[in-house]
């Protein structure tokens, strides 16, 4: 029962009772209190206690509901907080929301120990941590969203994973991403300098305190050899790089069989003498090949003569084989 009906009713109640004991009496009753004398109907004496327990039980009526209106109002604000932290974890984000009811508690701290599973269906689920777990599910699925509302930590990983889809979108969006890099060993980070090889220049390349490994001087290579690609570096930062990625006597025979093609023979011949004079065992394959590849047989056999018997066994074969009119694939030779 309300209130207002509670009132109500209480009111009939009372008027009915001081009209039905009026009827048969009348008279007036004086009671005298601390000196000061009250005299009233009798009838009205009668409902007086009635009253005073209606007007008590109108306080304890108004206090409880209060009460659960404080309580349901805190179960209100409690589910709404839920379902933003419910979202945010969803999204990755650490989820720290103090709640006022004992049940959003327990449940606050199972929330915050779960992860989200991409493969449970999420139908049932309100709009909108439904909508943050489809976002989540393209994000997983290699999809670049855009995230700008949901105001993600930098260093959420689903943020980061968004930001490794766009590079594959955008690759240019990598420029962006270096200018914040603190870590460069970083995934993002790692991620933003493989998308830079793709199209910057050398020297936006250099830019970046990057230590070259083969792989980044792979793809470096690559756009220098290409003849479609404007990429272009000096020979000297490619001595440089060959140093920074600790290339082996496989790497600077690739080199060589490679950039013969960009080179002329005077530029190829100069710049494997000079690896050879400063690198020693490491590049004497490369440079003996060069100088095989532009019939210099005569170089080789004064670099060979002036060796020892162990040293520069394959092209001692090579020639051998050579002398006898044998044919060899010296690339495949080389290799073994």
């Amino acid at each position: 029962m309300g209130i207002k009906r509670y009132i109500l009713l209480s009111l009939i109640y009372m008027v009915a009772l001081g009209l039905y004991v009026y009827s048969f009496s009348a008279e007036s009753y004086a009671l005298t209190l601390l000196g000061v004398s009250l005299n009233l109907p009798v009838a009205l004496w009668i409902t007086i206690p009635v009253l005073v327990l209606v007007l008590g039980s109108i306080v304890h009526l108004v206090f409880y509901n209060f009460k659960d209106f404080l309580y349901k109002r805190a179960l209100k604000k409690d589910f709404e907080l839920f379902q933003e932290a419910a979202k945010n974890r969803i999204l990755g984000e650490e989820v720290t929301h103090n709640y006022k009811t004992d049940g959003f508690k327990f449940a606050g701290r199972v929330l915050s120990c779960m992860r989200f599973d991409p493969t449970l269906p999420t139908s049932f689920i309100e709009e909108e941590v439904a909508k943050a777990c489809a976002l989540t599910v393209s994000i997983e699925n290699g999809n670049y969203e855009d995230m700008k509302k949901y105001r993600l930590a930098k260093t959420n990983p689903l943020a980061v994973k968004n930001t490794i889809n766009r590079l594959s979108v955008e690759p240019k969006f990598a420029t962006e991403v270096l200018k914040n890099c603190k870590d460069l060993q970083s995934e993002l980070c790692q991620k933003a300098y493989n998308a830079l090889l793709n199209f910057a220049s050398f020297n936006e390349i250099k830019r970046y305190d990057f230590a070259t490994d083969k792989k980044a001087f792979r793809r470096m290579m690559e756009r220098y050899l290409d003849a479609d690609d404007s990429f272009d570096m000096d020979l000297k930062s490619i001595e440089d790089m060959l140093d920074q990625c600790a290339a082996d006597r496989i790497d600077y025979l690739d080199l060589a069989r490679e950039i013969k093609a960009k080179l002329s023979p005077d530029a190829l011949i100069a710049l494997f003498e000079k690896l050879y004079n400063t690198k020693g065992s490491v590049a004497a394959d490369a440079y003996l090949y060069v100088l095989y590849d532009l019939q210099m047989i005569d170089k080789i056999r004064e670099i060979l003569v002036n060796s020892d018997r162990d040293e520069f066994v394959r092209f001692k074969t090579v020639l051998f084989l050579r002398d006898n009119a044998k044919s060899i694939d010296i690339d495949a030779f080389l290799r073994v």
